[in-house]
């Protein structure tokens, strides 16, 4: 009886760890009707929920499966769009969200990079690969108000700074669309070797001017390129922003609003709402 007993007991206990580890590694992770996997770490089901349209401010970091961090950004915004495709995408997992909600998403990484992000597949990326998003929805604004918004930041009734980038753009033949943030953006040569990722040391060369032309800052005049810690902080933000679009030995023309550089701060020669332009080579990420 007691042998019987001690067999029971310790059935019980093997079955008891092996559900515990069942239960781990599905990590809580919940399924929903478009195959989405998903986990909230804080929800708030009484707050604003984004519809359609809607611009979302977003804390946001994405992985590969074993943990490498692609990207990281603690101050995000993109439109809230119909998903597509046949595949899960981030924007249903944006859909289920409240502001001040915290979840990770699981997505078919092919996905994010060919239709939500309309980019060409990452080659350190397997074709099956999945993506772990972890997200802080911190605000919901609807469209109306994003323009306003972005209209009140550009506009300076001291220089009319859209004014002036309306005529610069027009005069040097720029049709490329702003980015959501409202940077410019003109590839001139498509590097082919590493993009940077945050804490990357990158260096570049660069020549700096004002939309009318007259340079304030150049690398090249110093014969000394530029290095800086890339997504630290240690550049105005619209500079950032167009070198994580870059490649190694790519070249681009990055035009930069003011509300992305100095805003309504005189900086040496650098005045008050002054949008800058940037011809940058990046040369190398270490």
């Amino acid at each position: 009886m007691k042998t019987k007993f001690y067999f029971l007991s310790k059935f019980v206990i093997v079955t008891i760890l092996f559900l515990s580890f069942v239960s781990c590694n599905t990590g809580g992770f919940k399924t929903n009707k478009s195959g989405l996997k998903y986990k909230f770490i804080i929800e708030n089901k009484d707050s604003l929920k984004p519809e359609i349209g809607d611009i979302l401010v977003l804390r946001m970091k994405y992985t590969t499966e074993n943990d490498s961090v692609i990207d990281e950004n603690n101050y995000f915004r993109m439109q809230l769009k119909e998903p597509v495709g046949e595949n899960p995408s981030i924007q249903d997992g944006l859909a289920l969200m409240h502001t001040g909600d915290s979840a990770v998403f699981i997505v078919d990484a092919k996905t994010f990079y060919n239709i939500n992000r309309k980019q060409k597949f990452p080659k350190f990326l397997k074709s099956d690969s999945k993506l772990t998003f972890h997200i802080k929805l911190i605000d919901v604004l609807n469209y109306k108000e994003f323009e306003q918004e972005r209209r009140a930041l550009k506009i300076s009734d001291s220089d009319k700074e859209e004014e002036l980038l309306t005529q610069y753009l027009k005069n040097t033949n720029v049709t490329v669309e702003p980015t959501q943030s409202g940077l410019y953006y003109v590839e001139k040569l498509k590097g082919k070797g590493k993009s940077p990722k945050p804490g990357n040391k990158v260096m570049i060369n660069y020549l700096a001017y004002f939309v009318d032309g007259k340079i304030f800052d150049s690398t090249y005049k110093r014969h000394k390129a530029f290095e800086y810690s890339y997504g630290a902080g240690d550049v105005i933000q619209g500079l950032d922003e167009g070198i994580s679009k870059m490649r190694e030995g790519g070249e681009a023309k990055i035009i930069i609003p003011s509300y992305l550089a100095y805003g309504d701060k005189k900086r040496g020669p650098v005045a008050p709402y002054s949008t800058l332009i940037f011809e940058v080579e990046l040369i190398c990420v270490e």
